[in-house]
């Protein structure tokens, strides 16, 4: 994420960690709490923090050690899988939730700048429309959803194959997708899946993280923008803090927590060129790196917000609350076969 400034940091005290339910994995693949190693072992003397009331990481404490590098950084020759669940809540009882499995082979970078390149392909996908008292469900596992119209505007895209360029920093150079399905299955005002989703999971795995060297208690903001699929961007605005370690899966983490706003102006579908406003009430998350892996094992990321739709005509603007939960959990990592 671009542009970052340091800030004051105060104390905070520890609470009990929240019980979190396992997202499944496909069939066959071993998940990541099976055994594997030993936990680090980190210190648990407590130390300064940023005031952020209300975004506290639950079972976090804070620790007394030198400052370092923390980020995300694939290893060539890995095989990395992710499991993310965003759900999406409308006005109305409308709602969406989508629940994917990505793998991604990290590869050098044979073009002489320091970065890497993912392979990045979708494994599962499982998706809920609730609309206007209607529900469609697919699952991708199941052979009796593939020919459905849902199944087959959904594997049109889905099995897309997507090499994802990053420099040094995490950032997409490059997006490169190949393959396809049959276009002419697409349904009308139904979002596609596949590439961009793999390509946001990246974009939205280094979030939150400090470029600069930081210890347990620092703070620092991140300011930037960030894209919105095909159709714009937004900026943000975020508040991070270094809240020391916690065990999560049998595994000593380090957790960084954020708070912040989102907002800017995107095209209105339904009413082009007329755009709506987006504006947050509330966005917070947290995030638990496993530094012997050194990837992010876990993030969870809730936004209440605002879409604005002008007004037209003698008609008043209209306001729809939505909020969105997205959790990725890290199912495993194991050398590419």
């Amino acid at each position: 994420m671009p542009g970052l400034r340091a800030q004051q940091s105060a104390t905070e005290k520890p609470k009990a960690e929240p019980v979190v339910i396992p997202i499944p994995a496909i069939p066959g693949v071993p998940a990541m709490n099976e055994p594997r190693r030993p936990a680090a072992v980190f210190p648990t003397a407590p130390g300064p923090g940023v005031a952020m009331p209300g975004f506290t990481l639950p079972g976090t404490t804070a620790t007394s050690s030198k400052a370092e590098r923390i980020r995300p950084e694939f290893q060539p020759g890995n095989t990395y899988r992710f499991v993310v669940k965003t759900e999406l809540q409308l006005g109305g009882g409308e709602g969406f939730t989508m629940e994917q499995q990505a793998r991604y082979d990290a590869k050098v970078r044979v073009d002489g700048k320091p970065g890497i390149v993912l392979k990045a392909r979708t494994e599962r996908l499982d998706l809920t429309f609730n609309s206007r008292g209607t529900t469609l469900t697919y699952e991708s596992l199941k052979p009796e959803d593939q020919e459905t119209p849902l199944g087959r505007h959904v594997r049109a895209t889905m099995n897309r194959l997507v090499d994802l360029t990053l420099d040094d920093r995490g950032r997409i150079d490059a997006s490169v997708t190949s393959g396809g399905g049959d276009e002419t299955a697409l349904l009308p005002d139904v979002p596609k899946f596949g590439p961009d989703e793999l390509e946001q999971l990246i974009a939205g795995l280094f979030q939150g993280f400090s470029e600069k060297r930081v210890a347990p208690g620092d703070g620092w903001s991140l300011q930037g923008t960030r894209q919105i699929g095909e159709i714009g961007a937004l900026t943000f605005d975020l508040s991070c803090r270094h809240a020391g370690s916690v065990s999560f899966e049998g595994q000593n983490c380090l957790s960084i927590e954020y708070a912040g706003t989102l907002a800017g102006s995107l095209p209105d579908a339904g009413a082009a060129p007329t755009t709506v406003e987006v504006q947050t009430t509330s966005l917070s998350g947290r995030v638990y790196l496993d530094p012997l892996d050194k990837m992010v094992r876990h993030a969870q990321q809730s936004i209440d917000l605002w879409i604005t739709r002008p007004a037209v005509g003698e008609e008043p603007p209209v306001q729809t609350p939505v909020r969105q939960i997205t959790t990725l959990r890290l199912l495993h990592v194991v050398p590419t076969a």
